[in-house]
């Protein structure tokens, strides 16, 4: 299995404080059948921003603990950048925030209480530009939450969406697994990822998540979700993916619940 999604370098953002809580973290992913991990710390101009070099002499430390206890696992580059006006400007300028540094795809969240002013509009315009969103958790979002239909005219447009493994087993809480299904059944998720920020709280994996989501739509289509598409993702790859088996036309009703940033 594939985590496109995961903190686990040390001291870079609300993931593990040492090396030896990543190292934990990475034995965990390996136990649970993880063979590679895109380490993702949080990018937050003005917040938290881990250059290119740092994220590469971290992995690289981190590999080499890695080697010496022969955990079989690769670790990949990558960020979570936080959806700003000025996010379209960091991700043309700075290819490593993308997955893998491919220049391709890249991961971004928004905050967890609305979505930002035109946020269609710029996903929309960085897929023209090339780039290819991986939105990150909607199903943890309150504006989702209210209205999960509003990822069917994105994901048509072939933005990519990705769900936290936690969120399909129910740890996260009631309405967020019920969210989680109902966007399995409905073809607008594209990937599970782990979201792991520690060795104890919020842990790297996934196969109890591909489990459950096997029960909802049918093995096959599960495993590609941790399988074969982050694969293509980290390749920079072309996903291929059902279109969502939901209208997007109540989205003009809608309450606005958006947020400027």
């Amino acid at each position: 299995m594939i985590d496109i999604h995961c903190h686990i370098l040390p001291g870079t953002d609300d993931g593990p404080e040492t090396i030896e809580e990543s190292l934990e973290m990475c034995r965990i992913a390996a136990l649970d059948g993880i063979k590679v991990i895109v380490a993702t710390p949080h990018f937050r101009p003005g917040i938290s921003e881990s250059s290119q070099e740092k994220v590469s002499d971290l992995i690289a430390i981190l590999m080499d603990k890695v080697k010496q206890e022969c955990i079989d696992l690769q670790i990949l580059p990558g960020s979570e950048v936080t959806f700003t006006a000025e996010m379209p400007d960091y991700i043309r300028n700075n290819e490593y925030l993308t997955i893998n540094g491919n220049g391709r795809y890249f991961l971004t969240e928004f905050y967890p209480s609305a979505v930002p002013l035109h946020w269609e509009t710029v996903l929309l315009s960085m897929l023209h530009s090339g780039y290819v969103p991986v939105l990150a958790h909607p199903e943890r979002n309150s504006f989702f939450m209210n209205n999960p239909e509003g990822l069917s005219a994105i994901v048509r447009s072939g933005v990519l969406v990705q769900i936290t493994a936690m969120s399909v087993t129910g740890e996260l809480g009631e309405e967020i697994q019920r969210l989680s299904i109902f966007l399995l059944k409905h073809n607008l998720v594209h990937v599970i990822a782990t979201d792991a920020h520690s060795s104890v709280h919020r842990v790297p994996m996934l196969a109890e998540a591909v489990s459950i989501a096997a029960d909802v739509i049918g093995k096959e289509h599960a495993s590609a979700l941790v399988t074969s598409v982050p694969a293509a993702i980290t390749g920079g790859k072309t996903v291929i993916f059902p279109p969502p088996q939901l209208s997007d036309q109540k989205k003009k009703r809608w309450p606005q619940n958006i947020l400027m940033q």
